[in-house]
């Protein structure tokens, strides 16, 4: 599988080789400032947000990542440039505090009058559906998670704060429409056709999507392509953010 290669800017991801040629593709934040990876377990969902987690703070972006799992991202406890939030309490509360920073960023820059755009923050959450019962925010404002996340769906791109969430097959279509329309999609391993229908636009399956670990589709404005995902595993992302 395709190792790592930086890019030298935080918003130009290499997370994924073209199927068939092993062409680095290029998720770019700038142009697409979200991502929703959909697969089931073990088909490289967490490896393809830790990639993306540690590419973005080796490159000077602040990164978050809510995990409600136990593994995939141990290795980056307490590393330059990435939190990671596990206990409920924790997870709502980063939440609250990026959504509260996402609007102030927002009033700041009307204010300012600043029009351009420079990448500030990364939101990484490993297993959104799992957060549905999981409550951020305060008083009239307090929400499932998910929906809370809504206005960083909508919002992020001008305050340059960026959101990547994977979530499995079956939770998918219990997201909220905002979510599941972000600007790119990578579904991974034998996505059914009603989830491929709702997050990437086409049905049957794209010839060529490679099979095992890491194969899928990924969707922009371009529609989708097969892709098979760069590998990262936790001791690698270590040394890549500790460079």
């Amino acid at each position: 599988m395709q190792r790592y290669t930086d890019t030298g800017r935080a918003t130009l991801v290499p997370l994924m080789t073209e199927a068939g040629t092993d062409r680095i593709r290029n998720v770019d934040l700038e142009v697409t400032p979200h991502l929703l990876i959909s697969g089931y377990s073990g088909w490289g969902a967490t490896s393809a947000l830790r990639l993306l987690a540690v590419h973005a703070a080796r490159n000077g972006m602040e990164v978050q990542v809510l995990t409600p799992k136990r593994v995939g991202f141990t290795g980056l406890d307490g590393a330059e440039g990435i939190r990671v939030h596990r206990d409920p309490d924790a997870i709502a509360q980063a939440v609250t505090d990026f959504t509260a920073e996402l609007d102030a960023e927002i009033l700041r820059r009307d204010a300012a009058g600043i029009f351009d755009v420079t990448a500030r923050r990364l939101l990484v959450v490993d297993g959104l559906d799992r957060l549905r019962s999981t409550l951020a925010g305060t008083g009239a404002d307090r929400r499932p998670i998910p929906a809370a996340l809504e206005d960083v769906a909508l919002l992020g791109r001008v305050a340059g704060y960026h959101l990547a969430a994977s979530a499995s097959v079956t939770g998918v279509p219990f997201l909220p429409v905002a979510l599941r329309d972000c600007s790119a999609v990578l579904t991974l391993g034998p996505t059914g056709n009603r989830v491929r229908r709702e997050l990437v636009g086409a049905e049957p399956r794209t010839p060529g999507v490679p099979a095992g670990r890491g194969g899928g589709e990924f969707a922009d404005y371009d529609g989708p392509r097969p892709v098979r995902t760069v590998f990262v595993d936790e001791s690698e992302a270590r040394s890549l953010v500790t460079h």
